[in-house]
């Protein structure tokens, strides 16, 4: 009967300790079903808020294909008629008609790409896929219009120097023809016409413009973006003038960048930041336009950001220039 009784005793006794171990772990595993459930909730409301923004943004940005399509239409008709606009100037300079003549043919080809674009987003659209290539077509079709629309601006601006410069080197070749006639007769009007042929004795520049290039298929295509830039094309030409006789004409440029400093491989050598340039180049010169083009590189990557080119002439500042990296 004792033996018995011992027997229940240790029985109950382990079942008294084996319940505060189950509690515990029943209470472990509902607050562990509660964290998870809240975690998912949680996520759910994020992806459901994503979907919500990104929706909303496809509404309001009102990025449909055949508004795209319109879009992409209508900038390319007015880049093209502005090109034609300035090809139709029979005084248009032969360089800048060349450099027109290349961007014609680019925007054809950015055209089509963004056309594939648009057809691409469509598909994807109907097939009720987040339209992403229509996306980027939008952002594509303003990067088009505003860089085109730059470019022949200064396309524009840079014949419109062109035309003042030829010009005045006509009126001023003329009036030192008449005045080489009347030499004798009218010294004091000599005088000034010498003022007036030293001035002009200044070397003139028009076109000047500064690009980032990389090798590319045996070809040297312009490129945006600093990790691909490979070097720096910089090219002028130079406006006739009769009055200049055959010399060499130092020239001296300076590429600084976003952040002040300018490109230069003579820090060793120069200390004075206003002494800095980035190329010294010497060019022969008889009087002629002449085209030219220089090209500079350097082992660093380029920074991005826009950059600011200058190009001087016995001191004297003729033009500036930019491009921007990203």
């Amino acid at each position: 009967m004792a033996e018995n009784n011992d027997t229940y005793n240790v029985e109950e006794s382990s079942k008294s300790k084996a319940l505060p171990l189950f509690v515990f772990l029943f209470l472990a595993s509902l607050a562990l079903c509660a964290f998870l459930f809240f975690r998912y909730v949680k996520n759910a409301k994020s992806i459901e808020q994503k979907n919500a923004e990104l929706t909303l943004a496809y509404k309001v940005l009102n990025i449909k294909s055949d508004s795209l399509t319109s879009e992409l239409e209508y900038v390319n008709q007015q880049l093209q008629d502005k090109i034609n606009e300035n090809l139709a100037n029979k005084d248009l300079k032969e360089d800048l008609r060349k450099k027109l003549q290349a961007k014609k043919r680019e925007l054809s080809a950015a055209y089509r790409r963004i056309k594939r674009l648009v057809d691409n987003g469509a598909i994807e659209s109907s097939n009720g896929a987040n339209p992403s290539s229509l996306l980027q077509a939008s952002s594509e079709i303003q990067t088009l219009r505003d860089q085109n629309t730059f470019y022949i601006t200064k396309i524009e601006e840079a014949q419109r120097k062109y035309s003042e410069a030829q010009n005045t080197a006509n009126t001023n070749a003329g009036v030192a023809e008449f005045y080489k006639v009347e030499n004798d007769s009218l010294k004091i009007i000599t005088s000034e016409l010498s003022d007036k042929l030293e001035k002009a004795g200044v070397l003139r520049i028009a076109g000047f413009a500064a690009n980032p290039v990389r090798q590319r298929k045996g070809k040297v295509e312009i490129t945006e973006k600093a990790s691909k830039t490979e070097r720096l094309r910089i090219n002028f030409s130079i406006l006739p003038s009769e009055i200049t006789k055959k010399e060499e004409k130092s020239i001296v440029i300076r590429v600084i960048q976003p952040n002040g400093a300018v490109l230069t491989k003579n820090t060793n050598k120069l200390t004075d930041s206003d002494d800095l340039f980035t190329l010294l180049e010497t060019i022969d010169y008889n009087g002629s336009e002449k085209g030219v083009t220089f090209y500079y590189s350097q082992e660093a990557d380029y920074q991005k950001g826009r950059h600011k080119v200058e190009i001087y002439h016995e001191e004297e500042l003729l033009d500036r220039a930019s491009f921007t990296l990203r």
